[in-house]
């Protein structure tokens, strides 16, 4: 069941169907981990876009103090006044207006987490590294994104030809339609499609406390079955995809590695 989230009020009802769609499914995603922390605990969100997830997250954990960084980059400039409204309404919530790959703090998290962004990041190796040294010991990051070892682009609901740049070329007009419908200018530029197997072997590299939630997939198909602003959006998947978990695919997931998933959950552990 969707969670009804309040928040700003936008023109265009159909995105903010899609937006408060978006914002219950993260909310579902991250609330597990932070019903594990205390009172005085500190949660930071990467990219927090609208502000509609934190918004939720802070009614529900009032004692928590959360804090959101985002620079409202290519895509998303239409979202800058309802990071204002919603600072002014919680008291525990405060927004740093930078992308994260410039932000320099001393202050620790008990929990970062980051919903549909990473893919999004100039650099998101760094980003990881900034995250990991923000966390206090015993502190998680929590990353969901899609996986592009899939050839799929679920933003545009396009498959993936040899590469973005290919990709672009055949189905330019139709990536053009989409940002324009969304008013989302450069929202195809933004993307770095980022893969499974580069983020097992960066925290490999790393030396970095990794596990994927194979589980994710399942929840992905679940999903599709009664978010009906998702199910919209994946319309050219959807009714295949739909069926094949009905039969058990979501399930199959469970068991393959990594990479073979459309969509990714990495918990990242801090040492301590």
């Amino acid at each position: 069941m969707e969670t009804a989230i309040i928040g700003p009020v936008f023109k265009d009802e159909a995105q903010a169907a899609r937006l408060r769609a978006e914002a219950a499914f993260g909310a579902s995603e991250v609330s597990p981990f932070l019903e594990q922390l205390d009172g005085q605990a500190t949660a930071l969100e990467i990219g927090c876009g609208t502000g509609l997830l934190l918004s939720e997250l802070a009614k529900r954990f009032d004692a928590i103090s959360f804090t959101g960084v985002e620079p409202i980059g290519p895509g998303f400039a239409q979202f800058a006044d309802s990071l204002d409204t919603i600072e002014k309404v919680h008291t525990n919530i405060a927004f740093i207006r930078k992308r994260i790959e410039d932000v320099s703090s001393n202050r620790k998290f008990d929990l970062i987490f980051s919903i549909n962004v990473f893919e999004h990041l100039d650099d998101w190796r760094r980003a990881m590294d900034i995250c990991i040294s923000m966390l206090k010991p015993g502190g998680k990051l929590v990353i969901l994104c899609p996986n592009y070892n899939i050839p799929y682009e679920s933003h545009f609901a396009l498959p993936v030809v040899f590469g973005k740049s290919l990709t672009l070329k055949i189905f330019a007009d139709t990536i053009r339609k989409i940002e324009e419908k969304l008013d989302a200018r450069g929202l195809w530029q933004s993307l770095n499609f980022i893969k499974a197997s580069q983020v097992k072997r960066f925290c490999a590299q790393k030396g970095y406390d990794c596990d994927f939630d194979r589980a994710i997939m399942a929840r992905m198909l679940d999903r599709l079955e009664v978010d009906t602003e998702f199910r919209k959006r994946q319309s050219a998947l959807a009714r295949s995809a739909v069926l094949a978990n009905r039969l058990g695919a979501g399930r199959l997931f469970e068991y393959l590695p990594e990479r073979f998933g459309a969509y990714m959950k990495i918990v990242v552990r801090s040492a301590g």
